[in-house]
C-alpha cells in the first residue's frame, strides 16, 4: 500500500550555518551604516543561498515534477 521511502539521504547540521548567516545580516543592518553595510547584506544574502543550496546538494528527487510544468501528468 504505502511505501516508506526515507525522505533524507543525507543529515547535514545546518543550524550553525544558518545562524552565522543571521549574524552576519544583524551586523549589517545594526552596526554598520553606508556602503559597507550594503555589502555585507549582500554577502549575507548569498551566504543564505548557498546554504540552503548545500542542505539539499545531493538529494535524491523522488516528486516526479518534471521541469517548471510540474508533474507527470501529461
Amino acid at each position: 500500500m504505502c511505501e516508506s521511502v526515507a525522505m533524507r539521504t543525507h543529515s547535514r547540521r545546518l543550524w550553525p550555518l544558518f545562524l552565522a548567516d543571521a549574524v552576519l545580516a544583524a551586523v549589517g543592518v545594526l552596526v554598520l551604516d553606508g556602503v559597507a553595510s550594503g555589502v555585507v547584506l549582500l554577502v549575507a544574502l548569498l551566504a543564505v543561498i548557498g546554504t540552503a543550496i548545500y542542505g539539499v546538494a545531493g538529494e535524491k528527487v523522488n516528486d516526479g515534477a518534471a521541469g517548471i510544468g510540474g508533474g507527470t501528468s501529461f
